[in-house]
């Protein structure tokens, strides 16, 4: 734990009622930082960036598990309850609760999010974009847009079903089939740094340069023989272009 860096343990509660667990991480001198907001990945709550390091440099981080979106969650909610849409819901409650935060200076709130947690920062921005100054994202799952097509090639869907780690159900496909992530890259004009694997096994690299051409401020970086997980390896370069991006003009 860093001697630079509080550790701040922060819940909120979504329109539906459920508690969301998160921590900030804040650094110790008093004042108001800009602000990362961190959407995990399905079926796992690991961050792809390093919140301590962006705090010990002067930007606040928080991170905090989506309500059903891991066995390791914190958060009120059932896996077989979650989806693209109910997390988005979970970020635009983090969103309205961290704004309230003395930490923050909320004219530098950006969002991130690795993987399904990429695709629900998308959603979310869109929607919150006059209060979200930019997002970097990691590798988002637009492949979820074609989940039936790709993981049943069309048969019926069960009520409910094992998915990786995780039981879901039939309210994961239908809302993803409902949501509409590349018209809501269209209306965020706002920067967006934009990282995917050359070798990503989970969701395409097609998927990235598909979001390119929706984006209308996107800097898209295809990261040669990475795979979805795909900051190792490139760590101090992604942090660094991370703090850049956040503390320009400083």
């Amino acid at each position: 734990m860093s001697k630079k860096v509080n550790r701040i343990t922060i819940w909120c509660r979504n329109c539906r009622g459920d508690k969301i667990h998160g921590t900030a991480f804040v650094p110790k001198k008093d004042g108001k930082y800009p602000l990362v907001i961190y959407s995990h990945g399905y079926g796992y709550n690991m961050s792809f960036i390093d919140s301590e390091r962006l705090a010990e440099n002067g930007i606040a981080v928080y991170e905090f598990d989506f309500c059903g979106g891991s066995p390791y969650s914190k958060s009120d909610g059932r896996s077989t309850d979650m989806s693209v849409l109910t997390q988005a819901e979970d970020l635009d409650a983090v969103i309205e609760k961290l704004s309230e935060q003395s930490f923050v200076d909320n004219d530098r709130i950006y969002l991130s999010g690795g993987s399904q947690g990429g695709y629900v920062s998308i959603l979310s921005g869109e929607r919150n974009k006059n209060m979200i100054q930019g997002m970097i994202l990691y590798c988002p799952a637009l492949v979820i847009n074609d989940f039936e097509r790709e993981y049943f090639q069309y048969r019926k869907i069960p009520d409910k079903f094992r998915f990786g780690n995780m039981m879901i159900s039939r309210r994961y496909v239908d809302d993803a089939k409902a949501s509409d992530v590349y018209m809501a890259m269209e209306r965020f004009d706002n920067p967006v740094l934009y990282y995917h694997g050359s070798n990503d096994e989970l969701v395409p690299v097609r998927y990235a340069y598909e979001a390119e051409k929706h984006f209308p401020n996107i800097n898209l970086t295809i990261l040669p023989d990475a795979g979805h997980m795909l900051t190792f390896g490139y760590e101090d370069r992604l942090f660094k272009e991370m703090k850049d991006f956040i503390l320009k003009g400083e």
